[in-house]
């Protein structure tokens, strides 16, 4: 009789994680649906790292002068020139 109780038991835990994993793969399919087609982004399921290479940081003169040409305290041909005195390319 105890034998019985644990096959009850064991079927409706097996039924729970059964239930889980099929809602878990259902979530995965839509979300890598939806992901690829929002103007073509990479799927999620691809590690972040692994499809995109994020540029390097600015300087903090980088930062400064960007500042400095978005508040219009300096033309954009000063930023330029500024940014080859930096070593550094122009974006713009």
């Amino acid at each position: 009789m105890n034998a019985e109780w644990f096959l009850v038991g064991g079927a409706w835990l097996f039924g729970l994680v059964l239930l889980m994993v099929v809602v878990l793969l259902a979530v995965m399919v839509v979300r890598a649906f939806v992901t690829a087609t929002r103007g073509g982004q990479e799927p999620f399921l691809l590690h972040p790292a692994a499809t995109h290479h994020a540029p390097p940081p600015r300087s903090v003169a980088r930062q400064i002068l960007d500042q400095r040409l978005a508040h219009g305290r300096i033309t954009l041909d000063e930023y330029q020139e500024r940014l080859r005195v930096l070593g550094e390319s122009s974006n713009v």
